[in-house]
């Protein structure tokens, strides 16, 4: 294994078992991630900016050798400078026949590195953190855990009011009088567009969509150009990549996190596990054989420690810390 505390930005951007953790969090390498970081919180900052590079230029993963990548980053800093060269001085001959691919790499780092932090706006949470962000148009987006919303700095004079979600987030939004369209992006290739109306966007190793009030229509990578999914109050659509599926739903289930509050509905311990490591980057050890049990009910959501007791008790199991790591145990 690699020794990733000795990485920096680059080399956490470069890396090929990094970049697929970013671009497709399965269940194994975000188990590895988050455990690394909480290891490893000296390096988060790091592994943030890293991983924001990655999620800005969100650009298809190619198979060059790791000395070409290198080599790539090398002339990406240089473009920097010289912004104006032209492709071929920058293309070492020995890599000319991945010209196109090099090129599509060079102009999205070009663009991340020249336009500076200054041309976007982004707003993030830590661990723990919901924040309520209101914009320019006087939407507002209520930012749950670990997540970010990134929109450009000249938002107000843009055809499209656009936002990029990383994470979770409720939306509640303005209608304009010009119909100007509002979208949420995802790294998914995942597009929601509305005109007003208030939903709820999921998105991490999954996308899910839950619409509460107005009319949504979705754009999603296996879908035709051409045809687009509306949905409806009361309906959910989750997104893996290779399907979707459409559903009614309760919004209030996925929405209660808003107001500081659990409500669970035959949830599964699998899926409160991958809650608390989502929104609080910490790991829970749990017997296979206990993951699928089931509970109905509410909670309040105060602080990790105070849920973690709560959902143990529900389910009557132990909470056990033991050298640094947690346990639920029977």
């Amino acid at each position: 294994m690699k020794d990733y505390a000795l990485f920096s930005v680059k080399e956490f951007v470069m890396d090929e078992y990094f970049q697929s953790w970013v671009f497709n969090p399965v269940e194994n390498t975000n188990a590895f991630w988050q455990s690394w970081m909480q290891e490893y919180s000296h390096k988060r900052s790091e592994i943030e900016e890293a991983r924001s590079i990655l999620l800005r230029l969100n650009f298809a993963h190619h198979d060059l050798a790791a000395q070409d990548i290198s080599h790539l980053w090398n002339q990406i800093r240089q473009v920097e400078g010289s912004v104006n060269s032209s492709a071929s001085t920058l293309l070492p001959r020995r890599i000319f026949w991945y010209s196109a691919i090099a090129a599509s790499l060079i102009i999205g780092f070009t663009a991340f590195f020249w336009q500076s932090t200054e041309t976007t706006i982004e707003h993030r949470t830590a661990y723990g953190e919901t924040k309520t962000i209101i914009l320019p148009d006087s939407s507002a987006v209520i930012l749950n855990s670990n997540s970010s919303l990134r929109l450009s700095s000249n938002w107000k004079e843009k055809s499209e009011r656009e936002v990029w979600l990383v994470g979770e987030a409720f939306f509640s939004v303005i209608h304009k009088i010009n119909n100007q369209p509002f979208k949420v992006k995802t790294s998914q290739n995942v597009a929601i567009e509305v005109l007003g109306t208030t939903f709820n966007v999921y998105h991490r190793n999954q996308t899910k969509i839950v619409l509460n009030s107005g009319l949504i229509q979705l754009s999603l990578p296996m879908v035709q150009a051409e045809e687009k999914i509306f949905m409806n109050p009361g309906e959910l659509v989750e997104f893996d990549e290779k399907k979707y599926v459409k559903r009614k739903v309760d919004p209030k289930i996925y929405t209660a996190w808003t107001e500081n509050n659990l409500v669970l509905n035959r949830t599964s311990l699998r899926e409160l596990i991958h809650m608390i490591s989502d929104n609080y980057g910490i790991d829970v050890e749990v017997k296979e054989n206990l993951l699928d049990q089931t509970i109905s009910g509410s909670m309040p959501v105060t602080n990790a420690e105070r849920l973690l007791q709560q959902i143990a008790k529900a389910f009557q199991l132990k909470l056990v810390k033991e050298k640094g790591e947690i346990f639920m145990r029977e």
